[in-house]
């Protein structure tokens, strides 16, 4: 179903980009346009539009001040903020306005369509230049429903550090937390990609919005005799919870995770750990609401042929994704 999507723009030229590149990629059909604040209100308040697309420094009424009377006018249309105003204060109002995403004009090219997408889906959307600097008002936190505990497997490194990064990214981008637990080669190639792509990792960490730990040292920090020490790990995994859920307006925000500590352990042969981590990273993302993604390479599962094995890992996962890989292992 087509989104009617009303654009609010002073400059024509802008608003026909934006028209022309979400139908090209979207295929939309029903796209309304305002050139002013106040003309804004008023035909949000006729078309009811599904989406919005407001910039802030606009004649009459500024967006800031739009948002706000079309909230209480039209409170089933979100707001995406596409604004050339990189100020995280002028953001965070807009935020506070009732802004379900904030993208900076001179990043609409590679993050427009990324933010229509989330919020099309529910999500909400910073510009990367913004996380860690800008905050969502979120509501009271509730681990009910967000315990996804996805397994994929990838064919390669590149395929693998292609989605970790979707993952991170696309977690940072809607204003959550994310933690990684992996090998260091590939937290330092990650952290050089979401730099590639606009975050500022410093103020990302600093914000307690990232979390980025070495799988060797955490697998140490809980495994005693080659198994996984139980109270150890639970402690672990309500520690990074406590430490990175609470943002630093005061708001709560959902974690998610993605790591490498079972595929190490299977790496090293020790399958039935690596299970035992399995699933008790599975009680904890249903306990603490944490999103998850685990990653497997084809070659590191086929090192070491045990189907049932793998099948028992599997079965723990709330959405296994293959990628074309054959699971026959034996």
């Amino acid at each position: 179903m087509a989104l009617r999507i009303l654009a609010v723009d002073d400059f024509e030229p802008w608003r026909r980009f934006v028209s022309s590149a979400l139908d090209r990629r979207l295929g939309l059909q029903t796209l309304f346009e305002a050139s002013d604040g106040l003309e804004a209100v008023h035909r949000a308040e006729d078309l009811q539009p599904d989406l919005i697309l407001l910039d802030i420094g606009l004649p009459g009424l500024d967006g800031i001040k739009a948002a706000r009377r079309i909230h209480d006018l039209s409170p089933s249309s979100k707001i995406l903020f596409l604004s050339e105003e990189s100020s995280p204060d002028v953001a965070q109002a807009a935020l506070e306005a009732g802004g379900a995403g904030y993208v900076i004009k001179s990043d609409a090219g590679r993050e427009l369509l990324a933010a229509v997408k989330a919020l099309r889906e529910g999500e909400r959307y910073i510009s990367a230049q913004l996380v860690g600097r800008v905050f969502f008002d979120a509501p009271e936190y509730s681990s009910q429903g967000h315990g996804l505990h996805k397994l994929q497997i990838y064919s390669s490194d590149e395929a693998f550090l292609d989605g970790y990064t979707s993952f991170v990214g696309g977690g940072l981008n809607s204003g959550n937390a994310v933690v990684v637990l992996a090998t260091e080669a590939h937290r330092l190639e990650l952290s050089q990609r979401l730099r590639t792509l606009g975050f500022d990792l410093d103020a990302v960490i600093k914000s307690g919005s990232y979390v980025s730990l070495d799988a060797a040292e955490i697998l140490a920090s809980f495994m005693s005799d080659h198994e996984p020490d139980v109270e150890r790990l639970w402690t672990l995994v309500r520690g990074l919870v406590e430490k990175t859920r609470k943002a630093p307006n005061g708001a709560t925000r959902h974690v998610l995770a993605c790591g490498e500590l079972a595929p190490c352990l299977w790496t090293q042969g020790k399958v039935d750990a690596a299970l035992t981590v399995e699933e008790l990273w599975d009680a904890a993302s249903h306990r603490y609401g944490i999103r998850t993604l685990c990653g497997y390479l084809s070659y590191v599962l086929r090192a070491v042929r045990n189907q049932r094995m793998f099948q028992n890992i599997c079965s723990v996962h709330s959405i296994v994704v293959p990628d074309n890989f054959n699971a026959q292992l034996g």
